[in-house]
């Protein structure tokens, strides 16, 4: 999925992309996913419901530190080997800050004051590590470039918001601060939020050719998690979650139609 956006966002600003940078940015994507995951089995408490992916990391434990041990090398290899300097002390800083993020995280509950930031922290630092590869190449960097890296910021954050109320009973029941915990009220308006960004998104790509591509994905990404969200009742939780990741896939779509 980062990879499919950082193509979209070097297509749409005709920027050339290191085959090495996509490919360190695919494992430091799942190193952060199975460093999460795996802190999170060990956090929940015993008895209580769990999700289908804490299920099957609970019961997959060796083998998901293998897998993680695994990524782990094989992206700092490439990173050593691979990267320029300038990629390398920006995915530096960011991967920084994940780290601190992992352990803020799990040492607070989620708690974080005076409110939540998991959400927003996950988007942004998500958004902003598939972008790395290309901040070196714009001198000076474009106003479309930073607006529509905030609207793919904004709907990684999104994402995670409506995953976050989709697990709110799980959170509740093992003691965890969400977004959805600390404030359940907005579950209503959870789709609302979702059209509010597939419109404004829809505007921007009218308005701004060079990145319109990008606004088009982000547009169609958000209507497509308010769709999901209208849906609760007709799909599980899990697969609810799943495919909140996959709708984030609209930029294969998007550069199929570009290069045809």
């Amino acid at each position: 999925m980062s990879v499919a956006w950082l193509w979209l966002f070097a297509r749409a600003f005709h920027a050339t992309v290191n085959p090495v940078n996509c490919a360190t940015l695919f494992l430091t994507a799942w190193v952060i996913y199975l460093a999460d995951r795996l802190a999170d089995s060990y956090s929940l408490q015993n008895g209580g419901p769990r999700s289908l992916r804490h299920e099957f990391c609970l019961k997959h434990r060796q083998i998901w530190i293998g897998a993680l041990a695994v990524n782990a090398t094989a992206d700092a290899y490439l990173i050593w080997q691979g990267i320029d300097a300038e990629t390398f002390l920006g995915g530096a800083v960011i991967g920084t800050l994940a780290l601190i993020y992992l352990m803020l995280n799990h040492s607070l509950g989620g708690a974080w004051p005076p409110f939540p930031l998991k959400e927003l922290a996950i988007g942004f630092l998500f958004a902003a590590g598939t972008l790395v590869a290309l901040f070196p190449i714009f001198r000076p960097i474009t106003g479309s470039l930073v607006s529509s890296g905030i609207a793919f910021a904004w709907l990684c954050t999104l994402n995670c918001i409506s995953i976050a109320f989709w697990e709110r009973e799980l959170d509740e029941t093992q003691q965890k601060v969400s977004f959805a915990t600390r404030y359940p009220g907005l579950d209503r308006h959870l789709g609302k939020l979702s059209l509010v960004l597939t419109l404004g998104s829809g505007v921007a790509a009218i308005i701004s050719r060079e990145a319109a591509p990008i606004f088009g994905c982000v547009s169609v990404s958000s209507l497509l998690l308010a769709l999901l969200d209208s849906f609760r009742g007709k799909i599980g939780r899990d697969q609810r979650t799943a495919l909140a990741d996959l709708v984030l896939l609209t930029p294969l779509l998007a550069l199929f139609l570009m290069n045809a």
